[in-house]
């Protein structure tokens, strides 16, 4: 899937790419971020970059914003593109994410959580937990 979405990017860089999977539509990279931001949909991180998917019925909720939103799309199903949306202004290039960072910090959480899970007592999670709420003013 990720092939297929960088295959896409190289040519339409400037647009939020949906690759349908089953009953789902996907999304990666930065569109996964863009996607999570205007529509508070779940990011996973999958290899070395980030994942966004809601079910195939949003797609239009999902468009009409976008649309709204001068934000141009592509939409694919079966490696046709099926829609495509060009905004008279796009508005694509204002959301900018250091998708580099926002991995490393997803990583780093991973790490912090799985050392957690296996190195300490509930009561030892609790207290770590307070004290790192302390630090972050919570």
């Amino acid at each position: 899937m990720l092939e297929k979405y960088y295959k896409y990017k190289s040519v339409y860089n400037d647009y939020l790419i949906f690759i349908k999977v089953g009953s789902f539509y996907e999304c990666f990279s930065k569109d996964a971020l863009i996607i999570n931001k205007l529509f508070n949909y779940k990011i996973k991180k999958i290899k070395n970059t980030f994942k966004c998917g809601f079910p195939v019925k949003n797609i239009f909720s999902v468009t009409s914003k976008l649309a709204d939103s001068n934000i141009n799309y592509i939409i694919d199903d079966n490696n046709l593109i099926i829609d495509k949306y060009e905004a008279d202004s796009n508005t694509y290039s204002n959301y900018n994410f250091d998708t580099d960072s926002l991995l490393y910090s997803f990583i780093l959480i991973e790490k912090i959580i799985k050392h957690l899970e296996n190195n300490i007592t509930n009561d030892e999670i609790s207290d770590k937990i307070y004290r790192i709420n302390e630090l972050l003013d919570i």
